[in-house]
C-alpha cells in the first residue's frame, strides 16, 4: 500500500500479480537449498546441520491400522517442525533477484509460498506487459529450481487513484494462460485490497466475521454462563481481533472523512457485545453500558492497535523496507 501510494503521487498506476507456490514444502531440493544457502554467505556449520537434518529420512503410510512399508525421501522439508518454513523461505529466496533482475520494473514481496509481484506504469497495458514479464521469469526460475506455481490460485489486481470510468482491460500473460485484472476487491494475506486501496470492502467482511463469530459464542454469555471477566477475554480474543484485523491500515484517526462511518459501526458492534454480556437493555446508557461491560469504546482500541503497530514498525532491524513507512509521505505513512 505504501508503495502503490507513492506510485499514485507520481500520476502512474500500480498493478500487483499474487502467485501461489504448489505444494511448498514438499518440493524443496536439498542440493539447491545449500546452494541457495551458500549464495547468502551462511555459516558452514549451518549449512552441514541443515544437510544432515534433511538426511536420511524414512516415511510411511498409515491408514486406520494398516501400517505401510518405509520408505526413503530425500526431497522436501519436514512439515510440523520449527524450521521448516525458515528453510522454504531460504530456499526460495534466490527467486526475487532472479525475476527483479530478469523483469526491469518489477518489485517481489513475499509471506512464506504466496509471493506478490509490483510493477507501476502510466496504464494498464503497460503494467500487464511488465507483469508478464515477470510471471515469465519466476516460471522459469521455478523449472530451474524445481518450484511449481498453482496457476487456479494465481490473481491480478490494478491500483487506481480515481476509478471512475477506469477499467482495466489487458490481461497478464502467466505460462500458457491470461490473468484477467479482478473487478472486484481481492484478497491476498488476509486483508481485502480493492482497487483505490479505501479497505472499505476488507472493513465489511472483518465486521461480518466478527458478528459470525458473536453469534457463535453467545450462548456463553448471559445470565447462566461464563463470569462477566472470562466473557470480557473471550470477546477481545476472538470477537473483537476478527473484526479489527488490519484496521492499522485503515483508521485515519478520529473524525476524518472515510473512517468515521467504519469507526461507528465498529461501535455499534460493540455494544452489542457489551448488552450481551450484561443483559442490559437497548434503552441502557451507553456510558453505564461501557463501564459494566469493560469493553471499551472503538475509536481507543483502534488507536491502541495502530500504536503498537507502529511499535513493532519500530523494533525491526535498520535497512527493514517495513520501517520506511513510517512517517512516509503516503497516507498509511502519516
Amino acid at each position: 500500500m505504501n508503495r502503490t501510494q507513492k506510485v499514485w503521487s507520481e500520476r502512474k498506476v500500480t498493478g500487483a500479480l499474487f502467485m501461489d507456490v504448489k505444494s511448498a514444502f514438499n518440493n524443496v531440493n536439498k542440493a539447491l537449498l545449500g546452494k541457495q544457502m551458500e549464495e547468502l554467505g551462511l555459516e558452514a556449520n549451518l549449512i552441514h546441520w541443515t544437510m544432515s537434518f534433511m538426511s536420511d529420512r524414512r516415511v510411511k503410510l498409515v491408514l486406520y491400522v494398516t501400517v505401510g512399508e518405509s520408505n526413503a525421501v530425500d526431497i522436501g522439508v519436514p512439515q510440523g517442525s520449527p524450521v521448516a518454513p525458515i528453510l522454504f523461505v531460504t530456499y526460495l529466496s534466490g527467486i526475487f533477484d532472479a525475476v527483479e533482475k530478469a523483469a526491469p520494473g518489477i518489485s517481489g514481496l513475499s509471506f512464506v509460498n504466496d509471493i506478490g509481484w509490483c510493477a507501476k506504469g502510466r496504464n494498464d497495458g503497460e503494467v500487464a506487459e511488465k507483469l508478464s514479464e515477470g510471471a515469465a521469469a519466476a516460471m522459469e526460475w521455478g523449472r530451474n529450481n524445481g518450484v511449481a506455481f498453482n496457476q487456479g490460485k494465481t490473481e491480478a489486481a490494478m491500483f487506481w487513484r480515481k476509478k471512475k470510468g477506469m477499467e482495466a482491460k489487458d490481461k497478464v500473460r502467466v505460462g500458457d494462460h491470461e490473468v484477467p485484472f479482478n473487478k472486484e476487491a481481492t484478497r491476498w494475506l488476509r486483508i481485502w485490497l480493492d482497487s483505490q486501496l479505501t479497505l472499505g470492502t476488507h472493513h465489511n467482511t472483518r465486521l461480518q466475521n466478527g458478528k459470525r463469530a458473536m453469534t457463535r459464542l453467545q450462548r456463553l454469555t448471559g445470565q447462566m454462563g461464563l463470569a462477566a471477566a472470562n466473557c470480557r477475554k473471550i470477546m477481545a480474543a476472538c470477537v473483537q481481533s476478527a473484526a479489527m484485523l488490519g484496521s492499522e491500515l485503515w483508521w485515519k484517526g478520529g473524525n476524518i472523512q472515510g473512517t468515521t462511518g467504519q469507526v461507528d459501526e465498529l461501535q455499534l458492534f460493540i455494544n452489542h457485545q457489551a448488552r450481551a454480556m450484561t443483559g442490559c437493555f437497548r434503552t441502557t446508557n451507553l456510558g453505564a453500558l461501557s463501564m459494566e461491560s469493560g469493553l471499551r469504546p472503538a475509536t481507543n482500541q483502534l488507536e491502541n492497535r495502530q500504536h503498537r503497530f507502529t511499535l513493532w514498525l519500530l523494533s525491526l532491524p535498520q535497512g527493514e523496507m517495513a520501517r520506511n513507512i513510517i512517517s512516509a509521505d503516503t497516507t498509511i505513512g502519516k
